[in-house]
């Protein structure tokens, strides 16, 4: 076939304009892309053409580039983001540039012009894109080679957006090749579900507690077996698990097999593989919230059998313990939930509801012995409880002659961080401030020079962000001098540390703060914990949380679309261990007692005023 090559002629003015700086970092000079396998094809002015070559720089050498550099997302960011490709070249584009195209063998050079319209008509296309692909109903089941690609782009995502993959010393490499050769030596379809599961396994174990795998399109009614349940509610005390029974009349619980509390093993299966290998998703976090987690996946044992691919009976046989002799009990598996809810739980929700509908009076009280009490069911962002940073402000105010107070945020799963600098305006004292809380660093293989917008929606900046004083600045050096990270990584992979620094405010309260604080203490709730712990006014009081802080990502497999979410970001606190894995450990160890967990006394915090009332 003879190849025609085109030179289009185009006319200015002045020869200038080629030399006008773009200040744009978010411009294209095509407003699509679509690809014919791994062939970009561009959109100019309602025209579409093969792209060959731009400027001085081959097809071959930008996409090279663009693979190496962003790994399984390469296509996106060459679509998107090819101002920055430009500029990771060495070559910083004006505003027009020269570009190489062909369309049926016949070859042209025009010039395009970088816009920020053409861009953005480019994302809009791959988001149309997007949202028609997550209309499609996606198969139970997959082809080999599907499912191969799948697990090959699951690596590639470890690869380049985990940061805990960075830091784990699991070798998911040779996970992954092993699971792929199962897949190979098999002869049938791949079940959407089980790989799902498989993928999960792996994950797990890289230790990203704001990891999860999952199949978004799995309907549980489809299982029969996946919503069955013990007859009898899971839960722990001192250490091991225990079976419970709900008296509701009562509204408290008792010893599911009198005499013998404990759980000892199912099916053969003693507890504790249970809690460490079936519920693998909960393996690699804090002891305590291993052992809660553990037991209440395991009250869900249908559930619990499903994620480890293992078909689940209709009737279980159950050794109970009392710490000597055994009894042994069959069970028939139900589909009604009798699962465990602690009345601290119960509570928790009742406040959430209220704080939901703008009541926020169930948040604070003034206990015995002139101690303040303020509680935070969730780490809430304002915009979505309006009224409540006044409350929280009036609150402070109306305790400021308190004996003591007591910050209650037991049970909270996290959200976002208002609430913690709002707090910091009262807790953090004039002579510890700046206060340096929290150390980040951002998976990314490119350099970060400036503020990341998911980054300062945490409140982390960098060291020379706006957002920072020459104050906070020095607070950052003499805290560095002694910060040491427990965990060692490949430093070219992230980017530099980002802060969150606290400040005092004009009336900071000036009596002793008790956070008290439990194993569902989880995420932003143990970012509050970690934040305040080691200020000379604030003791931790509970158990150790459950940790993690991760700035998670979801991302989607091509073919079986399951989603997969990584956590992009390491989060440490002021000792220099990872919020992951590790929690934050009391300053006042206080664990619920037999008490608490059967009758529902909030044994734990009438301990706490006990002991502050006796100081």
């Amino acid at each position: 076939m003879r190849i025609y090559f085109i030179l289009a002629v185009v006319c200015f003015s002045s020869l200038a304009v080629f030399s006008q700086k773009l200040e744009l970092a978010k411009a294209s000079p095509f407003s699509a892309v679509q690809w014919e396998k791994e062939q970009p094809i561009v959109l100019i002015e309602n025209d579409w053409y093969h792209f060959e070559k731009l400027a001085d720089f081959s097809k071959e050498e930008i996409l090279a580039y663009c693979k190496k550099k962003f790994g399984y997302k390469w296509k996106k960011r060459f679509s998107e983001d090819l101002v920055e490709v430009l500029i990771g070249l060495g070559y910083q584009p004006a505003i027009n540039v020269r570009l190489q195209l062909s369309k049926e063998g016949v070859y042209e050079e025009i010039i395009g012009t970088f816009t920020s319209e053409n861009r953005q008509s480019s994302l809009d296309y791959n988001n149309a894109l997007e949202e028609s692909k997550s209309d499609k109903t996606f198969p139970q089941k997959i082809s080999i080679s599907e499912a191969l690609a799948d697990i090959k782009q699951f690596e590639a995502i470890l690869k380049s957006r985990s940061s805990y993959a960075q830091v784990s010393t699991y070798d998911y490499t040779a996970a992954i090749h092993n699971l792929a050769a199962a897949i190979r030596s098999t002869t049938i379809e791949i079940d959407v579900n089980k790989l799902t599961n498989e993928l999960a396994k792996i994950m797990a174990e890289i230790g990203d507690r704001h990891s999860s795998i999952k199949n978004e399109a799995f309907d549980t009614q489809s299982h029969k077996t996946h919503t069955l349940k013990l007859p009898f509610g899971v839960t722990t005390l001192d250490g091991k698990m225990i079976a419970v029974t709900q008296d509701a009349a009562a509204k408290s619980y008792s010893y599911y097999a009198d005499s013998h509390p404990y759980l000892k093993s199912i099916d053969g299966v003693v507890v504790e593989t249970l809690i460490s290998n079936y519920n693998f998703r909960d393996k690699k976090a804090p002891t305590q919230a291993k052992l809660s987690k553990g037991s209440s996946a395991i009250q869900k044992y249908g559930e619990l059998l499903f994620k480890n691919n293992t078909e689940c009976p209709d009737s279980v046989t159950v050794v109970f313990s009392d710490g000597t002799s055994v009894k042994t009990e069959t069970v028939q598996l139900t589909t009604v939930n009798k699962g465990y809810y602690s009345k601290l739980f119960q509570d928790s929700n009742t406040t959430q509801k209220e704080v939901e509908n703008g009541n926020f009076a169930g948040l604070s009280s003034l206990l015995d012995q002139n101690i303040g009490y303020i509680t935070f069911p969730q780490m809430y962002h304002y915009n979505e409880a309006e009224g409540l940073e006044a409350f929280i402000a009036n609150t402070f105010r109306r305790f400021s002659a308190t004996k003591a107070l007591i910050i209650d945020i037991r049970n909270n799963p996290g959200g976002g961080r208002e609430l913690l600098q709002t707090v910091a305006n009262y807790i953090v004292q004039p002579e510890q401030s700046p206060w340096i809380a929290n150390v980040a660093y951002l998976r990314t293989d490119g350099p970060i020079t400036s503020d990341e917008v998911s980054m300062s929606d945490r409140y982390l900046y960098s060291y020379h962000s706006d957002n920072f004083t020459d104050t906070d600045r020095h607070a950052i050096d003499a805290f560095t001098t002694s910060f040491t990270l427990q965990k060692s990584f490949d430093t070219s992979k992230f980017s530099n540390p980002f802060y969150m620094v606290l400040h005092n405010g004009s009336k900071p309260y000036k009596q002793p703060v008790y956070i008290l604080v439990n194993e569902n203490s989880f995420s932003a709730a143990t970012v509050f914990t970690s934040a305040f712990k080691g200020l000379p006014n604030v003791k931790i009081v509970g158990v150790t949380t459950d940790g993690s802080s991760g700035n998670s990502r979801a991302l989607y497999l091509e073919h079986s679309n399951i989603r997969v979410k990584v956590s992009t970001m390491l989060s440490f606190q002021r000792n220099g261990t990872t919020l992951d894995g590790n929690g934050t450990a009391p300053d006042i160890y206080i664990p619920v007692d037999q008490i608490q967990v059967l009758k529902g006394v909030d044994s734990q915090l009438n301990k706490l005023i006990k002991r502050i009332a006796g100081n």
